[in-house]
């Protein structure tokens, strides 16, 4: 025989898991076989003997929490086919009263508490009076398994057990509120399964070994939806309209959140809240949800969950068929102070995380604000001083803030589409002077690609002036311009790019042309013999019209304008042309 035979076969991770939870199956499958028989002949105790074993399976610690999943999921749909049984007999007399006291001496825990809870739904069914002090029994003696594992998943049969059974406004109660319940017990009821879940999910990270903390935190992940399911609850309860909202659930849901101080759980969390509840709730709380994001753990990135809110809401004001923002809720005003408390309460926040709240916060403007052009000019305000504070300069093409900046800047491009519109934004030149040379180059090609595009007539010298100067890395040479010579095609595109602008300086008043292309010429005079090439005939050209125009003028109304300063203007561009080389 050889030496292999004697080895032992080792079994991967996979394979041992997908043993262990064949094995369990095999044994719930069994025990509900036996449950079911004796349910059909009505022996009930031995029924419940044989669930209570069944359930035992629940008690492993040997199975990863998606293998914990796939055996609580068989067990639940078996424990279902007890509840309907149970639920029949009670409807025909038996005594539910007895059966709720018999099953809490199970012997083991875990089958005690899930049988508690299919019983004493059952029992608040065909007894409504009973239903608060069932209800507060059952979360409170939940407590009694504090495995993180096993807690959650007990918990969370508890939650779905109990979704058509928790007091709710509108309902038609049969006896005092008193004993029934109300929408407020509903809400304690969740709060607190959701604060014990959230406790037992926290803690999972510290179980095992350090070595194997990463898996641990796959592993949470993968049960995050268990303990955001209290949230989904919470916002299906009728009772709970805005007030209640504002007062008792995001209170206590903000409470929690801050206070675990693991940032998994906050950011999953605080994502969850904005997306399960309504807008119209968001809208009233905005204050103390942003003031939470402050005080996060460091490593949360609140930068994702302020951009889902402003997100969101920017939606909300965006749909036609919606009510839009009230007038009373001054949105970006708030939006922009808690943003910069945030930022101001986070120091190690990455630049690029910080440009990108300002890009969402110029979203919110441009969409709740199409009028507003401050608000604008507010955000791009802000994001100078944040440059100013982190000594920021010449931001290299490849960075991420370099591109965060970008998708900044090009917003008001692309919503206005209008430069003159742009050019109302004091703040918007200062930032191109953050890019480096390639950016700058980049960013002036796109705003003279928009403005030719969407055919913007310039109409004014100081118009002129304004965008030349923006635009001035394709206008003249840079001091941190590269020393190697431009690509000739590249280039080429660039400065046809500027010929093409210069067709749309005009001005119906020639005293006002006469200003514009001197303006101009003046501009193009300083970009060398490389650049004139292909700025110069559009601007003899748009000078040559001038003078016709003039001509026509003159013989009208002769005094209104003298020909001399355009016939010099056509002669100072045309002098140019002998040091052009060909």
């Amino acid at each position: 025989m050889g030496s292999n035979a004697l080895q032992p076969t080792t079994q991967s991770p996979q394979d041992e898991q997908e043993k262990l939870l064949d094995e369990a199956v095999q044994a719930v499958k069994v025990q509900s076989f036996q449950m079911k028989r004796c349910l059909d002949k009505n022996k009930l105790m031995d029924a419940l003997k044989h669930a209570s074993n069944m359930l035992g399976e629940l008690r492993t610690s040997m199975l990863s929490p998606k293998s914990y999943y796939e055996l609580y999921m068989a067990i639940s749909d078996e424990l279902h086919y007890l509840e309907v049984y149970l639920t029949d007999e009670f409807a025909k007399g038996r005594k539910v009263a007895d059966l709720y006291e018999l099953v809490q001496y199970a012997g083991n825990i875990i089958p005690r508490l899930y049988l508690l809870i299919t019983v004493g739904v059952v029992y608040v069914r065909s007894f409504p009076q009973s239903r608060k002090d069932i209800l507060k029994d059952l979360v409170e003696m939940c407590r009694g398994v504090q495995h993180p594992l096993r807690g959650l998943f007990l918990r969370n049969y508890l939650l779905q057990c109990t979704r058509n059974i928790l007091p709710d406004d509108g309902e038609q109660a049969e006896d005092s509120e008193e004993l029934t319940g109300d929408i407020n017990d509903s809400v304690d009821f969740v709060l607190l399964n959701f604060a014990e879940m959230n406790k037992l999910w926290v803690r999972m990270q510290h179980q095992g070994h350090s070595r194997d903390r990463e898996k641990r935190e796959k592993e949470r992940q993968e049960l995050r939806i268990l303990v955001g399911t209290n949230l989904v609850r919470l916002s299906q309860l009728e009772g709970v309209n805005v007030d209640k909202y504002k007062q008792i659930v995001l209170s206590g849901v903000l409470e929690q959140v801050v206070n675990c101080r693991d940032s998994l759980a906050q950011e999953y969390l605080m994502e969850c809240i904005i997306q399960v509840f309504p807008d119209e709730f968001h809208l009233q709380t905005l204050n103390p949800f942003l003031r939470s994001c402050a005080d996060l753990h460091q490593h949360v990135n609140v930068k994702n969950i302020i951009i889902a809110l402003i997100d969101r809401l920017a939606l909300f004001a965006h749909r036609e068929d919606g009510p839009g923002i009230p007038a009373e809720i001054k949105l970006f005003d708030i939006f922009s102070q808690q943003v910069a408390t945030v930022i101001q309460s986070r120091q190690d926040m990455p630049s690029e995380d910080v440009v990108s709240l300002q890009v969402s916060l110029i979203n919110l403007a441009m969409k709740c604000y199409p009028d507003r052009v401050d608000y604008v000019d507010k955000v791009l305000e802000g994001t100078v001083e944040i440059f100013n504070k982190l000594n920021l300069e010449h931001i290299a093409t490849s960075s991420a803030v370099s591109k965060e900046l970008t998708r900044l800047l090009k917003i008001p491009v692309d919503t206005y589409n209008n430069i003159l519109t742009v050019l109302q934004l004091k703040h918007f030149p200062p930032l191109f002077e953050y890019f480096d040379y390639e950016s700058r180059k980049s960013m002036s090609c796109y705003v003279l690609s928009n403005t030719l595009d969407y055919n913007t007539t310039i109409v004014a010298q100081e118009q002129v002036d304004a965008i030349l100067n923006l635009v001035s890395t394709l206008i003249q040479d840079q001091p941190d311009q590269p020393a190697d010579e431009p690509d000739p095609e590249d280039f080429a595109e660039e400065q046809s790019l500027v010929g093409r602008f210069i067709h749309l300086l005009h001005s119906d008043d020639p005293d006002q042309q006469y200003l514009i292309l001197n303006t101009a010429r003046k501009h193009f005079g300083a970009g060398g013999n490389q650049r004139i090439r292909y700025t110069l005939p559009p601007l003899v050209f748009a000078a040559y019209q001038l003078g016709e125009e003039v001509g026509l003028f003159l013989r009208g109304s002769p005094s209104r304008l003298p020909g001399g300063r355009t016939s010099r203007l056509v002669r100072v561009v045309l002098t140019t042309l002998p040091s052009v080389d060909p």
